[in-house]
């Protein structure tokens, strides 16, 4: 394996570790960038979110791999930590699964989920879902295994409609050589804790509010035998939440002040997109620093841009009107 994908090594050395992980999903680019601001080690792309966010569409297979590499593109280039793509059932037969592999390394992926579901899929704690046969999936699974020229992680999520199945998968999946697995939508702290015995390896679960599996504090599902906990949708869900609110009040007090207290202002969101934007120039200290202290005239006036380019151009800005842009409101 090359050595092209230093997000991929750095999420190796998270799962060699210790410490569980938790690992939030992202729909977006700016909810990726919000997810690594709030503290994260690694950032999940969810393809429930995406296929909300980016299409609209319910999570029933709808998403194409061109879709999801562009976004996973784009997603890898804005953050710092290790990207988890989503990659559905592989978008298709073996020779899918091996260009997915392809596409999502060059795309800058860290590691890829791979699920059992027959198409079209459905989300993993809906009802009616309906997996492929054991045989067919391991294909899948090599196939993905052996593509990868990278340290790219696959993660194999099994979505069988029993435990008993679902823990005879996770073990094939182990013993081909998966580094997690993932059994989606267990109902209760006894299928927990039996996943957690008898699954060997690296285990994810993932919890949705209001989905089928308890929702039971991460330090305890660290010690069932989990070593990452996923929050797949609440960046989703509380966005949706806060959006919905702080426009209805809107609509109806039609004062713009009369949700300033649930909103960011202009200056503060500024330093926060300008701030990544400039950190992954890589600019370095320097202009992380001109980003910091950009004139508050500039930010208003949609001038920080170029104010930072003649700072790295080697023009200075005149300290006695460097000021920062923002009150820290919001942490951003």
């Amino acid at each position: 394996m090359q050595s092209i994908n230093r997000m991929a090594e750095r999420f190796r050395e998270l799962l060699d570790r210790p410490q569980g992980i938790e690992l939030p999903g992202c729909y977006d680019v700016l909810s990726a960038m919000v997810l690594e601001r709030a503290g994260f080690p690694a950032v999940f792309m969810s393809g429930y979110g995406v296929a909300a966010s980016f299409l609209g569409n319910p999570d029933i297979g709808l998403t194409s791999l061109t879709e999801t590499a562009l976004l996973t593109k784009n997603v890898a280039h804005a953050i710092h930590v290790p990207l988890i793509v989503d990659a559905d059932n592989g978008y298709g037969n073996e020779d899918s699964v091996v260009r997915t592999v392809h596409e999502l390394e060059h795309a800058g992926a860290a590691a890829m989920i791979l699920e059992d579901q027959v198409f079209p899929k459905r989300c993993g704690h809906a009802a009616g879902k309906q997996v492929v046969a054991l045989e067919q999936y391991m294909r899948k699974l090599e196939c993905a295994l052996e593509a990868r020229q990278t340290p790219l992680v696959i993660v194999a999520r099994t979505d069988a409609p029993s435990i008993e199945e679902s823990i005879a998968r996770a073990k094939e999946f182990s013993a081909a050589g998966a580094e997690v697995t993932l059994i989606d939508g267990l109902p209760s702290v006894e299928a927990l804790k039996r996943i957690g015995q008898e699954v060997p390896g690296h285990k994810i679960i993932n919890l949705i509010h209001g989905g089928k599996t308890p929702l039971l504090p991460s330090d305890r599902l660290h010690e069932l035998g989990f070593k990452i906990v996923l929050y797949s949708t609440p960046a989703l869900y509380t966005a949706v939440d806060a959006m919905l609110g702080a426009m209805t009040v809107l609509r109806h007090s039609r004062k713009l002040d009369s949700i300033s207290d649930r909103s960011v202002s202009f200056p503060e969101f500024q330093r926060f997109i300008e701030d990544s934007y400039f950190r992954r120039r890589g600019g370095g200290p320097a202009l992380s620093r001109v980003a910091r202290n950009l004139d508050a005239r500039d930010v208003a006036s949609g001038s920080g841009y170029r104010a930072a380019t003649r700072a790295v151009e080697g023009v200075d800005i005149d300290p006695r009107k460097a000021r920062s842009a923002t009150g820290g409101h919001h942490g951003l």
